[in-house]
């Protein structure tokens, strides 16, 4: 047994002598004394440079300048040159003259004053709107806004058709027409049937 354990001994000792025999001593710390450049690089440009020919050590160590973002902070104004627009169609528009009238055969009457509303030809006069669902169009159109006092004279007054000054006009609106002042409106006519009637008229159903 102290035979063996003297044999292993020598053996580690054989083995750890080689090992230090055969060690490469360290290379000691070369020193630079050179000038120490800060170095810029280019994210913009980076991958272009790493696929350019020529684009090795040598070349990195001289990089380009980086590239400047430009941006001006601002959108671009628009310019304020007219923009070339289709030439608009050019015709004359003839409106149908007013119906004949007509006696209604009733005995209810209300005579008064009247205004007037929808004009979208301004030669005819001031621009006016209409109703959304009856608009100015080239038909003689004899549309009206009952007013308060005609209301109440007819009940259910919307969408009824009176007789005015013997123009059959659909009442397809309603308006305040200064109501209890001394100017107030049995109705608001359309343009169309004020200029046939005028601002004092008999309405009749």
């Amino acid at each position: 047994m102290r035979v063996r354990l003297a044999l292993a001994a020598a053996l580690v000792a054989a083995i750890a002598v080689a090992a230090s025999a055969t060690a490469t001593q360290p290379t000691p710390q070369a020193s630079y004394a050179g000038e120490f450049r800060p170095l810029t690089l280019s994210l913009a440009d980076a991958a272009p440079d790493s696929l350019a020919p020529g684009s090795g050590p040598a070349d990195r160590a001289f990089p380009r300048p980086p590239a400047v973002l430009r941006d001006p902070g601002v959108p671009d104004l628009p310019t304020l040159a007219r923009r070339g627009q289709p030439a608009a169609p050019v015709g004359v528009v003839v409106k149908r003259t007013a119906p004949p009238r007509f006696a209604a055969r009733t005995s209810h009457v209300l005579r008064g004053a009247a205004s007037w509303y929808c004009n979208n030809d301004a030669s005819r006069g001031p621009i006016s709107s209409c109703h959304y669902a009856y608009p100015d169009t080239g038909a003689f159109n004899a549309y009206a806004a009952a007013g308060p006092k005609l209301r109440a004279a007819l009940g259910d007054w919307r969408g009824r058709i009176v007789s005015v000054d013997g123009i059959r006009v659909k009442l397809v609106d309603w308006c305040q027409c200064y109501k209890g002042q001394s100017n107030e409106k049995l109705l608001d006519l359309y343009l169309d049937v004020y200029r046939v009637v005028g601002g004092s008229v008999t309405i009749r159903w």
